[in-house]
């Protein structure tokens, strides 16, 4: 019986030391899982940094796309509507007489009006 307690003892003994190895080794995975978690989260915070502005950037493309594609819409419609065959003649002292002269009397015509607008 004394030897089975002997025996017994031992392997608890033996027990004791492997459990205090794996103890050891568990607080080192425990060290490197934590220093890993960090270095995930840390990365993780930039990724998900990166993807807002990648879709705040991909929304303001996408704007400026429309806009430009309406522009550009505008820009042909003008250009086929436009006629370049006529051209502003080249305006002579006469031309500018003329044009007061004209300006002027539909000044007159309107003050006229106007009078008897506000008489009404």
């Amino acid at each position: 019986m004394r030897e089975n307690f002997k025996l017994t003892k031992e392997k608890s003994d033996e027990t004791k030391v492997e459990a205090a190895i794996q103890d050891a080794a568990d607080k080192e995975l425990k060290a490197k899982i934590q220093v890993t978690e960090a270095d995930v989260k840390a990365r993780l915070s930039v990724v998900e940094e990166a993807r807002r502005v990648n879709a705040y950037e991909k929304d303001k493309n996408i704007k400026f796309a429309k806009a430009n594609a309406a522009l550009k819409a505008k820009l042909e419609f003008i250009e086929e509507k436009y006629d370049y065959s006529s051209a502003a003649k080249q305006m002579s002292v006469n031309d500018f007489k003329e044009l007061m002269m004209t300006n002027s009397s539909v000044n007159t015509t309107m003050q006229g009006f106007a009078g008897k607008l506000e008489q009404v």
